[in-house]
C-alpha cells in the first residue's frame, strides 16, 4: 500500500508539473518510455500496472498544458486536410465502437480507444516544443545516445544466466523457465530496459531509423558523428541479441529507400556514399569481430525459420480472412487487445471473440472495428506515408528533408507494424508524425526568412517544388542551416 501511495503522489506531481512545463514534459515522456520497463521490473515490481500508466499520466498533463497555453505558433503545423478528416472520422468511429454490444464491458472499450487514439496529439505537441533547428538537433542527438547505456544493459543480460534477476520480465518475475532463450544456446534474448522483447525491438527500430536520418542530414561526416556511429553499432548488435528477425529484415528492406532519398538525391552524393559505405563497413566488421556469439546465436535462430513467404504475406491476408466473421461493426474496440483479459477478469479470457484469434495487427483491427473502421485506420496510415514522402522530396533544407525521410521510412514499416497493440511502436509512430510536421514548419519558416532577406522579388530565385538539391536557395540564417551544429 505504501508503494502505491508513493507512486500516486509521484504521478500527481508529474501531472501538475507537465501542465506548467508541457514542452519539457513531452520530452520527458519520450525518455520515460525507454525506462518504464526497468522501473516496472526492477524498482516497483509489485506495482507494475501503475507504473505502466505513468507516461500516460505525464502525457495527459502535457495535453492539458498545451491546450491551456495560447502561444499562436503551435497551431501552424502544415496539417493536410485529408489527414485531418481521416483521423477525425476514425476517432468518431472508434468512439461508437466503445459501445459495441459484443464487448465484455465498457472498460475494455475505453482502454481500446486509448490504444488507438491517445498518442495522436503528439503530432501537435512535438512541433511546438522547439523553436529552431539547433534545439531540435541537440535533443535528437542526446535522445539517440540514450541507446548506448540501454545496449550495455542488454549485453550484460546476454552473458548472464536465464535465472539472473537482470533478465526478469515486467510481466511476471524472472523465473528461469519463463525466460526466452535462443534455443540453440543458453543465451537469453535480451530486453534491455523494456518489459519484454517486443518493446525493445520496437525501440531499436525507431532509434536506428532516427540515427540514419541524423547521419544523412550531416552527410555522414566523421568528425560530427562519432557518438552516433557508436550508438548505431551498439543498436545493430543489440538487434542481434534480441533474436528478433523482424527488425533486421525491416532495416534491410527500407535501406534502399533511405539510400535513394537521403544520399543519392542530394547534391554531394559521391562523397556521402564514400563516407557512408566506409562507416557501415567498419560497423559491420566491428559487430562481426566483437559480437561473434550474438551473431552466431542470431544466425542459428534465423536458420530455423520456415515459411518465410507465408509470414511476409500474412499481414495482408489476415484481415481478409477475418472479414467474414467480423461483420460490419466488428467485435468492438479493444476486444482483441492484450489488456482486455485483466480488464474482464470474471469472464473466460477472450470468450467474447468466439474462437477468433490472430496475432497480427492488421487482422486485429479488422476484428475489432470491422471493414469501415479498418479502412479509415489504414487510409490515415497511407496518407501519412504519402505526406512524409512529399516532404522528403520537396523541403528546402537537407536537415528537414532527412527528418521527413526518417518519418517516411518509419510510416512505411508500420503499415504492417503494431502501433496500436504495441505501446512503444504507438508512441514512436506519432512522435515521427510530430517530427515530420516540425520539420515542415521549420523549413517553411526558414524559407520565409530567407526570402525576406532577398533585396527584390525579381532577383529572388523561384521557390518552386522539385528536386531540392538542383535548386539554388537563398542563404539561410545560421540557426536554420541544413546541418545544425552538434551541441
Amino acid at each position: 500500500m505504501g508503494q502505491k501511495l508513493l507512486l500516486a503522489a509521484l504521478a500527481s506531481s508529474a501531472f501538475f508539473y507537465a501542465i506548467q512545463r508541457w514542452k519539457k514534459g513531452t520530452q520527458a515522456v519520450m525518455v520515460l518510455l525507454i525506462f518504464e520497463g526497468a522501473i516496472r521490473k526492477w524498482i516497483f515490481p509489485e506495482s507494475q500496472q501503475l507504473v505502466y500508466f505513468a507516461k500516460d499520466v505525464l502525457l495527459l498533463g502535457c495535453y492539458a498544458g498545451y491546450v491551456r497555453d495560447r502561444a499562436p505558433h503551435r497551431y501552424r503545423i502544415p496539417m493536410p486536410p485529408i489527414l485531418a478528416l481521416l483521423l477525425s472520422l476514425g476517432a468518431a468511429w472508434g468512439a461508437l465502437e466503445i459501445f459495441n454490444p459484443r464487448l465484455p464491458n465498457f472498460l475494455v472499450g475505453v482502454f481500446g480507444y486509448k490504444a488507438y487514439f491517445f498518442y495522436i496529439p503528439l503530432m501537435f505537441l512535438f512541433p511546438a516544443c522547439f523553436d529552431d533547428d539547433r534545439q531540435l538537433n541537440a535533443f535528437l542527438r542526446r535522445y539517440c545516445q540514450i541507446a548506448f547505456p540501454v545496449a550495455l544493459i542488454g549485453m550484460l543480460q546476454f552473458v548472464s544466466s536465464p535465472g539472473s534477476a537482470i533478465n526478469a520480465y515486467a510481466t511476471g518475475g524472472g523465473e528461469e523457465a519463463g525466460i526466452v532463450t535462443f534455443g540453440s544456446s543458453e543465451h537469453v534474448r535480451i530486453t534491455g530496459t523494456f518489459a519484454f522483447i517486443t518493446g525493445y525491438t520496437s525501440y531499436l527500430l525507431a532509434t536506428s531509423t532516427l540515427l540514419l536520418a541524423l547521419l544523412g542530414a550531416s552527410r555522414w561526416k566523421f568528425s560530427a558523428n562519432r557518438k552516433l556511429y557508436l550508438v548505431l553499432a551498439m543498436s545493430l548488435l543489440a538487434m542481434l541479441m534480441t533474436g528478433s528477425r523482424g527488425p533486421v529484415f525491416t532495416l534491410a528492406v527500407i535501406f534502399p529507400f533511405y539510400w535513394y532519398l537521403a544520399i543519392m538525391r542530394e547534391g554531394d552524393a559521391g562523397l556521402t556514399v564514400s563516407r557512408a559505405g566506409l562507416t557501415l563497413g567498419v560497423v559491420v566488421a566491428a559487430i562481426a569481430f566483437f559480437g561473434g556469439q550474438a551473431l552466431t546465436a542470431f544466425l542459428g535462430r534465423a536458420a530455423g525459420s520456415s515459411d518465410v513467404p507465408g509470414r511476409m504475406l500474412s499481414p495482408f491476408l489476415s484481415p481478409l480472412q477475418i472479414l467474414p466473421d467480423a461483420g460490419l461493426l466488428g467485435y468492438g474496440i479493444g476486444a482483441a487487445h492484450q489488456m482486455a483479459r485483466p480488464l474482464a477478469p470474471s469472464i473466460i479470457p477472450y470468450s467474447w471473440l468466439h474462437g477468433l484469434q490472430t496475432e497480427l495487427e492488421t487482422g486485429k483491427i479488422m476484428l475489432e472495428l470491422g471493414p469501415l473502421g479498418f479502412t479509415l485506420v489504414y487510409l490515415a496510415r497511407l496518407t501519412l506515408v504519402a505526406v512524409a514522402f512529399r516532404y522528403a522530396t520537396t523541403l528546402r533544407t537537407r536537415f528537414h528533408r532527412a527528418l521527413a525521410t526518417g518519418a517516411f521510412l518509419y510510416f512505411l514499416v508500420q503499415l504492417v507494424g503494431s502501433p496500436v497493440f504495441d505501446v512503444t511502436s504507438g508512441v514512436y509512430y506519432w512522435f515521427f508524425a510530430g517530427l515530420m510536421m516540425l520539420a515542415a514548419r521549420l523549413d517553411r519558416e526558414a524559407v520565409a526568412l530567407a526570402a525576406a532577406a532577398v533585396p527584390s522579388a525579381a532577383s529572388a530565385p523561384r521557390l518552386a517544388l522539385g528536386r531540392p538539391p538542383r535548386q539554388v536557395v537563398p542563404a539561410l540564417p545560421r540557426w536554420s542551416s541544413p546541418v545544425p551544429p552538434e551541441s
